[in-house]
């Protein structure tokens, strides 16, 4: 079958209202099942009365200024009022012929997306082709944990021509990138907080799974990540900390990925306007240089003495900090991580993911394959949907299946 014919088979048949989906001449099952994330909420997110650190019973305030940024009551809501981040579902996509899985693979996607449509052939081929479940799990403020109206595309047009109008050198702006672009620049520390708001949650999952509470898979199930783009930011940030081991035997798979924040490139009318990521990276590149003293609350977190597992956060977000640590941490996850990147991406490129992951003097065994096709492809559409390339772009797309799954298969 086809890539764009697997693709509209798998898109018509996945139904988010249904809590199971069954197609038999895909040997596949999809089952949606239910989170919850009201503690890590609690604890984390800007406009919570109750923004502290349990481990160290330290209670914080935070100011309610930073989600006065746009005078669009669509966008301008408090973290913690967004009630479909704190309860939500995730999917499961396994082989038919298992009602248990002995392995699981998390899946986490990229950054500003908002439906799964796009990774249901990868999951559907890296569960048949490695015989685990792959859990497609969606990050805080992203997917079925957004607000509708960040996708509404008239409500967001309005935020995107002001974002213009108040700054005229602002590119790339578009309906598609109007709500993500305008609360990271008031606040781009909220990519700390919604990243652990989802490293709490992944902690959760997988400690669900080990208590037999997720009846399609086994508590003994190994468990691996899946990392694209930004999820694979995410994703090495969880095998660094692996907390409490529970990734000491895991893999990770990178597409599109492994090179520190500072190294991709996200200005795009599908991810975020030039407005945004310029401040994103001022801001890191203030708060890694003065040690976060402007931000004790990110500071406090950011302390190795004090939380060593998230402090590695603030080693992966410019390459030319903590590169000894950073270099160091990657040498003893050699072979539990690899990345496969493609050539032409503008997004995150290549050499990047060579030097941070294989480190500058390439004497880390990380293993970086890069592809690339002869049809025009894009960091945010790797496989394109034509049929005039249907050939192509299926042999492509089987390429990259066959790299995920020796990986997963070869013994750590």
């Amino acid at each position: 079958m086809q890539y764009n014919e697997l693709y509209q088979k798998l898109k018509e048949a996945f139904d988010f209202n249904q809590n199971s989906s069954e197609i038999v001449d895909l040997n596949l099952r999809i089952t949606k099942h239910q989170s919850t994330s009201l503690n890590a909420a609690e604890d984390l997110l800007n406009g919570s009365a109750h923004l502290s650190c349990p481990k160290h019973d330290i209670h914080f305030r935070e100011s309610d200024v930073i989600n006065d940024i746009s005078g669009n009551t669509d966008v301008d809501i408090l973290d913690y009022d967004i009630e479909c981040n704190k309860i939500f579902d995730y999917y499961i996509v396994q082989r038919l012929d298992q009602y248990k899985s002995d392995g699981a693979i998390i899946l986490f996607h990229g950054l500003n997306e908002k439906k799964w449509d796009k990774y249901l052939p990868w999951a559907y081929e890296i569960a048949q082709q490695t015989n685990k479940a792959v859990i497609l799990f969606p990050i805080a403020f992203h997917m079925n944990r957004a607000e509708d109206s960040w996708s509404d595309r008239r409500k967001m047009i309005e935020v995107s021509k002001n974002r213009i109008k108040n700054n005229r050198d602002n590119t790339d702006s578009s309906y598609v990138n109007a709500a993500i672009s305008a609360r990271l620049e008031a606040h781009p520390q909220r990519i700390f907080w919604s990243g652990f708001q989802t490293y709490s949650d992944t902690i959760k999952l997988i400690y669900h799974i080990k208590k037999g509470k997720i009846d399609t898979l086994n508590k003994t199930a190994t468990i691996d990540l899946f990392g694209y783009s930004i999820g694979s930011f995410l994703s090495i940030i969880l095998m660094m900390a692996n907390p409490k081991g529970i990734f000491s035997n895991s893999k990770l798979f990178c597409f599109c990925g492994g090179m520190t924040i500072d190294r991709m490139f996200p200005i795009s009318k599908y991810i975020m306007d030039s407005r945004a990521a310029i401040k994103m990276q001022t801001v890191f590149a203030e708060l890694l240089s003065t040690d976060f003293k402007n931000d004790k609350r990110l500071g406090h977190f950011q302390n190795p003495a004090l939380h060593k597992e998230e402090s590695w956060f603030k080693m992966m977000l410019r390459y030319n900090y903590f590169q000894k640590e950073r270099e160091s941490r990657f040498a003893e996850l050699q072979h539990q991580i690899k990345t496969y990147v493609l050539e032409k991406d503008e997004v995150a490129p290549p050499i990047e993911a060579l030097n941070t992951l294989q480190g500058g003097y390439r004497k880390i065994e990380i293993d970086v394959e890069i592809v690339d096709h002869d049809f025009d492809y894009s960091h945010m559409v790797p496989f394109p949907l034509t049929v005039k390339n249907e050939n192509d772009v299926t042999k492509a797309f089987n390429q990259f299946i066959t790299s995920a799954k020796e990986f997963y298969k070869k013994a750590v």
